[in-house]
């Protein structure tokens, strides 16, 4: 959705460009379209309602003449050759549809959200993810083909949807066979991969100005993935247990064990958990509900009080990261000024420091001040975007790098959420529970390109400040509800709801 500068074609001028190619031109120019002194540029949606030829140009009083909305525009060339935007006219009345686009992006992390935490619980993490990602690459390849708006809107669910639920089935399988000591580097290695997918896209996108050709380059990797992954991967042995299929887990973490060069007894597990199940007549039919139905893995959280004022506090933080973080990542080009390549670059590289300082910090301090500790200095880093206004100090450095701080915390922020979000939750639920904080958390990211239009709507220097002042707002709201919860840090993940429910009023689990 790379946006470029635009202004209105001359009438009655089909060669028309958005680069002056003389002085004529220029004349023309003058004479068409009058100058917008509030962006101190020339209009790009109004155009004067007059019918020139040269002559006409050179003599008519164009400060007097009325004027009328566009019905055809030219675009700059200097940073894309071609977008989605210009090829179909997304500006001025049409402008809204980016928002729409974006909006759609978001519903679809909703969707996949959802969906996922149902199927992955019910069918298996790696089932889950070899289903969604192949279904992701169908849809990337088939994005090429989009023509108009609707089938663009409908691509740009299905891949972000897709996409969604395949990372979520892998994060969670990386977090579920790892020991609880490895879990902050394992999911901290998972995310960097998002990282390393900017970078990409940054290289990409450099070489590759028109749309298609940039979406073309970017599917075609998803290929190799695509084929290698399904050897690659096995089950995860917690969810194996969740299900009562002891033998196949035995497998897979008599393999682990191999490869890692451990020793395993062969029946010790099959041992361990027959009997843990027969000393605790509890465990045995939360196991068998989760079973029956994949929604009943979700209502378990729902039946504990504790865990349901939990889940809430845990949806509204995601919400509010998720606002956030694509609020300011796909809009960058509109609410942070200055060049498209260099700002994402700063952004990509803050990010890949972000990922890395999270496992550092956590081995000294706990995920709940970790978290609010970064959600508070990104919060208020985005309020205090509203202090050049107020003092008249025009300064795009100092927007850049108050944006960049709110979005290097958030960034972090969201790191730990993934982790704390799931060291919260019983194994039982656990993938349904982070699907549903997931979907919660997609409406903050539904409204974020609503959010952005602020500027549009309100206008002047308080527009520009506008988005990221509701950002840091709710962003230190966040930060205060989180307070309420319990620390997992150095805890076994817990089994049942019965150890979730107990993890604030007991250490007994602690590792």
């Amino acid at each position: 959705m790379g946006a470029q500068d635009f202004r209105c074609a001359v009438p009655s001028f089909p060669n028309d460009t958005f680069s002056i190619q003389n002085e004529a031109h220029a004349r023309l120019i003058n004479a068409t379209i009058p100058f917008d002194k509030e962006k101190d540029s020339i209009s790009q949606c109004l155009q004067y309602k007059v019918s020139l030829d040269n002559s006409t140009a050179q003599s008519t009083n164009v400060t007097k003449a009325e004027t009328q909305s566009c019905s055809r525009w030219v675009y700059s060339s200097d940073v894309f050759s071609s977008s989605f935007i210009s090829e179909l006219n997304l500006v001025c009345d049409r402008e809204m549809y980016i928002s729409h686009a974006n909006m759609m992006s978001m519903a679809g992390l909703m969707l996949g959200s959802l969906i996922c935490g149902a199927f992955s619980d019910q069918f298996g993490r790696k089932k889950a993810f070899l289903f969604f990602y192949w279904f992701h690459m169908i849809v990337a390849f088939g994005t090429i083909l989009a023509t108009s708006v609707p089938a663009f809107l409908i691509s740009r669910l299905l891949v972000a949807g897709t996409g969604m639920a395949f990372y979520m089935s892998i994060y969670v399988l990386i977090t579920e066979m790892v020991a609880p000591q490895k879990r902050v580097l394992a999911g901290t290695c998972a995310n960097l991969g998002w990282v390393l997918g900017m970078l990409l896209l940054l290289l990409l996108a450099y070489f590759f100005r028109y749309w298609k050709t940039l979406q073309l380059a970017l599917s075609i990797p998803l290929l190799i993935i695509a084929i290698t992954y399904f050897w690659l991967i096995p089950e995860s042995p917690r969810w194996l247990l969740s299900k009562g299929r002891y033998s196949e887990a035995q497998t897979i973490l008599t393999e682990m064990a191999r490869v890692n060069k451990k020793d395993f007894p062969q029946k010790l597990l099959l041992r361990e958990t027959h009997e843990e199940t027969s000393n605790d007549e509890k465990k045995i039919p939360e196991v068998t509900q989760v079973s029956e139905s994949r929604l009943k893995s979700l209502m378990l959280l729902f039946k504990s009080p504790i865990l349901c004022v939990r889940l809430g506090i845990l949806g509204f933080s995601w919400a509010v990261n998720s606002m956030v973080y694509y609020g300011v990542t796909l809009n960058m080009g509109s609410i942070i000024p200055g060049d498209i390549y260099i700002n994402f670059l700063i952004m990509s590289l803050l990010e890949l420091v972000s990922h890395l300082m999270v496992p550092l910090s956590l081995r000294w301090v706990g995920r709940r001040l970790f978290y609010c500790v970064l959600v508070f200095i990104g919060g208020g880093a985005c309020l205090a975007t509203i202090l050049p206004i107020v003092l008249n100090y025009e300064s795009e450095w100092v927007m850049i790098s108050l944006s960049n701080l709110g979005k290097f915390c958030i960034t972090a922020a969201f790191n730990v959420m993934w982790l704390y979000t799931s060291e919260l939750l019983p194994t039982p639920a656990r993938q349904s529970g982070i699907g549903f904080c997931s979907f919660v958390g997609r409406v903050g990211g539904v409204i974020s390109p609503y959010i952005v239009s602020l500027q549009t709507v309100l206008g002047g220097r308080v527009g520009e400040a506008a988005p990221l002042l509701v950002f840091g707002a709710t962003a230190v709201a966040a930060g205060v509800l989180c307070l309420l919860l319990p620390e997992t840090t150095r805890r076994k993940l817990p089994e049942t709801v019965v150890e979730a429910e107990n993890l604030k009023r007991s250490k007994e689990n602690a590792v």
